[in-house]
């Protein structure tokens, strides 16, 4: 189930999305590039991005968040 909402951006405080996948969350603002996905169970940072600063991990820059992805790395 996927769930939806309209928050304010934890990086430039205008409207931002935030989904929720099971135990992933998804947060993206159009406004400032700002994208955060994380494991909500282990409050690991599965993917992170905003100009300022970038995040990659040891996953490559080349990370394809798609759900299953996302939840097998949870």
């Amino acid at each position: 189930m996927v769930t939806m909402q309209t928050i304010h951006c934890p990086h430039c405080g205008k409207l931002a999305l935030r989904q929720r996948y099971g135990s992933v969350t998804h947060t993206q603002c159009p406004h400032c590039d700002y994208l955060m996905t994380m494991c909500d169970r282990t409050g690991r940072v599965l993917e992170a991005y905003t100009p300022e600063i970038t995040h990659v991990g040891c996953y490559g820059a080349n990370l394809t968040c798609t759900l299953e992805r996302t939840t097998a790395l949870c």
